[in-house]
């Protein structure tokens, strides 16, 4: 048979027939769940596949723009820091390049401590566009302008009990000629107050000049570097490590905030792939529904199966009616499930703030029935510990993946009902009728 009797008499078979009550048979019945099952496998799919890009790449952005740049170039044998800053900033398609000094110390104020993971940077990076779009601003300025003011993250002025232009001493240890360690104390005052948007950064950061690090803070216990920002970090990872390539001085080692936040990276990456693995069983699951409702369709046109057979087709033009049958239904369920989970991402925010209202306003009525106090609010992603808003970037690419990979499967589940209508025998069929 031709591709145009086969796709007539597969839309013959899978369209189903009514009976002399005007209802539909039960092959049919079947098939219209099975689509429905593949499209519900699908939308919490893509919802999480989509939702999991945007997170990722909101959590790393974070990091990729306030902590880590776009990329850091290490010296192993030279001290020209401020020769290789500039070099950087000469290469084309770098947008900035800035020293940095880390160390670590300890913040005191008020009779209080806290941990500091001590960030001595330029004032032009602080002054960045695409810094300051991170970097919230909870009070006082976001600026470095004198050699002592300091900015502190938001979760250790809360602790330290820290108001912009109040004072507070960073104590650092260096080791003396001897051997032994000594204590250096430097009074900084508080020029601002920032948020990275994460409590765990909010918590440790205390900015202060770069200039200044460099002069008071300890030699053995601190690190210096040349942070560098170039073109979109995620379109082009290695964008900025690129553009400097073979224009630093020697002695330096370039690395892609890939290669510098690798664990985090991966970390994402692997919770985003276990998710997808979860959520592709629901589409295996769909995938046994789609064999299922084509082994029913067997079973109720095994007649016209031993007529078709009888009237010369062959049984491998049985096996591509059920098998692109299978593919067809795998194809309509994808459609339609990629549209569910399409809308589903793009309203994920909108969907969230509604869960968040209607579980708030029944613990408020809860509350209120039985006298007790009013309940705290309840967010389903705590901005200090997540985005304050999930990005939804659509991944085009890997919905027609997911589409294409699903009407194959849908394809090899229906490989079994496919070969058993081919292997029927039409004198069987119609002595069973």
């Amino acid at each position: 048979m031709k591709g145009a009797p086969i796709a007539f008499v597969a839309a013959r078979f899978f369209v189903g027939r009514r009976d002399a009550a005007g209802k539909r048979d039960q092959a049919r019945k079947a098939l219209v769940g099975a689509v429905l099952s593949v499209a519900l496998s699908l939308v919490p799919l893509i919802t999480v596949m989509q939702v999991a890009d945007g997170m990722i790449q909101g959590i790393s952005s974070r990091y990729v723009e306030l902590g880590t740049y776009h990329a850091q170039a290490i010296p192993y044998a030279s001290a020209d820091l401020t020769g290789a800053r500039d070099a950087a900033r000469n290469s084309p398609g770098v947008s900035g390049a800035w020293l940095e000094t880390q160390s670590v110390g300890v913040a005191f104020a008020n009779g209080s401590s806290e941990g500091a993971a001590i960030r001595g940077v330029e004032p032009g990076f602080i002054a960045d566009e695409a810094t300051l779009a991170y970097l919230r601003v909870e009070g006082g300025v976001a600026a470095l302008d004198r050699p002592f003011d300091a900015l502190v993250g938001s979760a250790m002025a809360a602790k330290l009990g820290l108001a912009p232009g109040d004072p507070v001493n960073l104590i650092t240890v260096r080791r003396s000629q001897d051997g032994a360690m000594a204590p250096r104390v430097t009074m900084l005052t508080v020029r601002g107050i920032v948020s990275a948007g994460y409590r765990d950064l909010d918590a440790q950061w205390l900015f202060m000049r770069q200039d200044t690090a460099a002069r008071v803070l300890p030699r053995e216990n601190t690190r210096s570097f040349v942070g560098i920002k170039a073109a979109d970090p995620f379109g082009h990872p290695a964008a900025a490590r690129d553009a400097v390539s073979g224009r630093l001085p020697a002695g330096f080692t370039v690395y892609a905030w890939r290669d510098v936040e690798r664990n985090l990276f991966e970390s994402l990456a692997s919770t985003r792939t276990m998710l997808l693995l979860i959520m592709a069983l629901t589409v295996a699951v769909a995938a046994v529904n789609v064999s299922s409702a084509l082994t029913t369709l067997v079973l109720e046109r095994g007649h016209e199966i031993a007529v078709l057979k009888s009237l010369g087709a062959d049984s491998s033009d049985l096996a591509r009616i059920f098998s692109l049958g299978g593919a067809a239904i795998g194809g309509m369920g994808a459609v339609i499930g990629s549209a569910g989970g399409l809308l589903a991402s793009l309203r994920i925010n909108e969907v969230l703030a509604f869960i968040e209202r209607t579980a708030n306003g029944a613990r408020s009525i809860a509350a209120a029935l039985s006298g007790g106090p009013a309940p705290s609010m309840w967010k389903v992603l705590d901005p200090a510990y997540y985005l304050p808003f999930i990005p939804v970037d659509v991944p085009f690419v890997e919905i027609v993946v997911v589409v294409a990979a699903t009407v194959g499967l849908s394809y090899l589940a229906a490989t079994g009902p496919a070969n058993r209508a081919a292997a029927l025998s039409p004198l069987e069929a119609f002595r069973k009728r």
